[in-house]
Parts: C-alpha cells; structure tokens; sequence
C-alpha cells in the first residue's frame, strides 16, 4: 500500500512540473520564473515520493537531503515570485513596487493590431495639425460657432477683426457680436436656422456690422457653412471685414455724383450755348447775304470775296451747332424705348436718302432684320448718317453698294453695315468715333466730324457697342451690337 501510493504521488507530481514547465514559455518574466520555481519544486517532490516508496533502505541521506533542500528553495522561490499574488489575496492591495504584469505575450496578430492603431492616431494627430494650420492661416476671419451659440473656436484674423486678444473669443456667445438693437432678432434667426442648416450668406444683401471689443462697429460680410456629421450641429462662419471696401464704395459714389452733376451741366451748356448762338448767326448770314445783293451799294471784287467768306464760316458754325445740339440731345431729349421693325426703319431712312441714293447710283440691300426695342427716332439718325457715310465717301470709278444685316447672338443682336467706300487706315478705327475727328479736308468731303460721335453716344445710350473694320481702297464695314434685354429690365426681374 505504501508503495502504491508512493508510486501515485511521484506521478502527480511529474505531471504537476511537466505542466508547470510548458505553461512558463508562455508567461512574462516574473511568471514564468514563478513557474520554472513550482515546476522545479514539484520535480523535487515526486522524486522524494519515488526513492521513499521503492528505494528507501538503499539511498543514503545526503541525497534525502539534498532532494529536500531543492524542495524548500524551489518552493520558496515560487512563493517570492507570487508574493504579489499573496499580497492581493491576504492584504487586499498588491505590492505595486515589485509588480509586473502578467499575462500572455502578445501575438503577431496583437502586435500588427496595435501598430495600426498607433498608425491611424499619429495620422489623426496629424490632419488636426494640418486643419489647424489651414483654420489659422485662412484669408478671412473664421468662428467655429456650436448649437447653442457659442464659439468653440476662432482664428487670428477673427480675433483681429473683433480686437479681441488671442484666444479671448472662445467660450463667448455670438450674440455679443451682434450690435444691440439686432441681438434678439439675430438669436431668433440663429434658432431657426439652427432647424435646417444649409451653406448660405447672412444678410440677404443687408448691411452687417459687428461689435468690436472696444465697442467699436465693423462692415462686415458672414457666410454661413454647417460641418457635417458635428456632434453639437456645429457652424463655421467666415467673416470678411468690407470697411475698405465700403470706403472705396462712398468714393466711387461721391465721383459718379460729381460727373453726373458736370455732364449734366455740360449737357445744358452745349444746349444752351448752341440754341442762343444760332439767332446771332442767323442774322448774320441773313445781312451778309443782303449785302451781297448789291440792294445796299456794291462790293469791289475783294470785298464780294471776304463776304462770301463771311458767310461760309458762319454757314459752318451753324452746322456745328446744330451737330453740337443733336449731340446734346442724345440723352437730355431721347424718347422711350419701343419694339421696332429694323426693317420698316430702314425703308423709312432710304426713302429720306432717295435723291441722294439717285444721284450717285447707290445699290443698298437690306436682308431679313429682327424687331427689337430701340429709340426708333435716335436709332433712324444712326442708320441715316452711316448710310449716308457709304454713299458720301464712295469709290470715284463705281457706284456705291451697301448690304446691312442682322444676327442674333445669344442675348445680344448685331446689325452690320457693309460698303465698298473708300475705307481707311486700321488704325484710325477708334478715332473716328471722337468728336470733330475727320480724316479728310472739309474741301473733299463736307461734315463737321460729328456723326459718328452721336452715333456712338446714342448705341452707349442703348447699352451697346458701335465699331467699324476697313481696308483702305477696299470698302468699310460697321458693326452695332444691341442688348435684346437692357440692364433695367434685368435688374427688376
């Protein structure tokens, strides 16, 4: 019987230390230790059990002795490896000087888990940094505004805009930007904007001011923009400080104010002016010629001679006049804009040219034209003068022909006048528009140098555009683009 259960105990025992051994390749260092010792202890056991069970009479006590110190310091060892272990269970608090944790050693799958999620928090770190940089170096001031109306974040230059010191705006409610007399509007309008937020400028083309720290009050323009997927429904308003702008604006205004004042000014002065000189030169053309007459005495060859200069020059002043009133007239006695038939219009000029047509042979084509709204009487004088420019400055060997048509491109209609004139130098394209240009002498070709000018003025007055192309000896062509929809009826749609 004893030798059974000798036999019994040394296997345990064997058994014990085998698992105790295995299980301490998988453990830390102060466990695996812990495990070699009770490994050890348990080996030191079971051969005790043996040599007392099957070879007690022979073994001599050294070896009795030695088994059993390896016993008492194998076992020993286990429980100062433990003592963390015995602390926790008998004092309820571990040694936390001589502790070290203990578990299983992570595996390559851990390990690569790990490594990724450092990865993905070094490169979250790094995208904060980079949105903080592009928040802070942004051209506009910029809040980040929450749910409730305060401001969780705010750049330099919003902090700049509002002369608060750095880091000052943040915690503070929006509405102490808000001048006063619009702050419990403005909460309202947050709230329900707050309901359904969308990108968008706040204003709706208003005027908005902001308060300064100083008390001071700022132009300023605000777009609105909700951060998408905001736990707290967070907003980043961008704000644009316009005091410069709305400086340059008062500047512009006051100018255009002050050249409206002078054109309007110049306008009753050239009206004016031309009106009551046209009775002087009347009376003089009217006695000069009586005394050419010889009614009233006789003139030597000379003095026949200097009248008649008399009445050429007064003859042109008054055709300078009447050019100078036309152009006057352009704006200052312009009629309403009406739907006309370009084509009935131009039919309505020839028959005006017809003696003139006549006398120099002139072929004018008028294909297929369009009815737009004009100034019919202004857009008549347009169409007689450059007509009658292509009859007057013709080709000397061939009669004059003219073709003038029309397309329609887009939102705009571009009537073009053809002819087979002299032409002229590319280079005189622009000037001939100016007022008193001529490119010939009054001895060739009678005219003040004024038509072209009023017909600029009166496309200008149309909210169009007048050019001419030309190649001298080969004819002239002229262009006029007309809006089909002015200005004003844009705006009040």
């Amino acid at each position: 019987m004893q030798l059974f259960s000798g036999v019994i105990l040394c296997l345990f025992c064997v058994f014990a230390s085998f698992c105790f051994f295995c299980i301490a390749k998988q453990q830390a260092t102060t466990a695996r230790l812990s495990c070699l010792a009770l490994s050890v202890c348990l080996f030191a056991q079971a051969c005790l059990s043996f040599l007392g069970a099957v070879v007690s009479d022979s073994i001599s006590m050294t070896v009795y002795l030695v088994l059993n110190c390896v016993f008492v310091i194998a076992g020993l060892a286990a429980l100062y490896f433990y003592r963390s272990v015995l602390s926790s269970v008998f004092f309820g608090s571990p040694d936390k000087a001589d502790f070290e944790p203990q578990g299983d050693q992570p595996t390559p799958e851990l390990e690569a888990t790990q490594k990724e999620l450092e990865q993905e928090i070094e490169a979250a770190n790094r995208m904060r940094q980079r949105m903080q940089s592009i928040f802070e170096s942004a051209p506009n001031g910029m809040l980040v505004v929450r749910k409730d109306g305060s401001i969780a974040q705010a750049n330099t230059l919003a902090e700049s805009i509002f002369r608060y010191p750095e880091g000052g705006m943040v915690g503070l409610s929006v509405e102490e930007l808000v001048p006063k007399e619009h702050r419990p509007q403005h909460y309202g309008d947050r709230n329900n904007y707050v309901k359904a937020p969308t990108k968008r400028m706040m204003g709706d083309r208003k005027d908005l001011y902001g308060v300064c720290l100083d008390g001071h009050k700022v132009p300023v323009e605000i777009g609105l923009n909700p951060i998408e997927g905001s736990f707290d429904q967070e907003i980043v308003a961008t704000i644009v400080d316009i005091s410069e702008r709305k400086k340059y604006q008062r500047f512009i205004e006051s100018r255009n104010n002050e050249l409206e004042n002078s054109n309007r000014e110049l306008q009753e002065f050239a009206f004016i002016a031309s009106h009551d000189l046209r009775e002087p030169l009347r009376k003089i053309i009217a006695f000069s010629r009586l005394l050419q007459g010889e009614d009233y005495g006789t003139f030597t060859a000379e003095g026949k001679e200097y009248s008649g200069y008399v009445v050429d020059a007064a003859e042109r002043m008054r055709t300078l006049l009447d050019s100078l009133l036309s152009y006057s007239r352009v704006t200052s006695m312009a009629n309403s804009f009406e739907k006309t038939d370009l084509n009935a219009l131009i039919e309505d000029v020839c028959a005006d040219l017809q003696l003139t047509v006549e006398e120099n042979q002139a072929e004018i084509t008028v294909l297929p034209l369009m009815s737009i709204e004009v100034d019919a009487s202004q857009m008549r004088q347009v169409m007689q003068n450059l007509i009658g420019n292509a009859i007057k400055y013709r080709q000397t060997n061939q009669a004059p022909k003219i073709v003038i048509s029309g397309e329609q491109q887009e939102s705009k209609y571009l009537l073009t006048i053809q002819d087979n004139g002299i032409g002229f130098e590319s280079e005189y394209a622009e000037q001939i528009f100016e007022v008193f240009k001529r490119l010939h002498g009054r001895d060739q070709y009678p005219g003040t140098g004024m038509g072209l000018a009023i017909c600029r003025k009166i496309i200008i007055r149309h909210q169009g555009r007048i050019w001419a192309d030309s190649v001298k000896g080969e004819g002239s062509t002229f262009y006029i683009e007309l809006p089909l929809i002015r200005q004003e009826e844009q705006l009040n749609e």
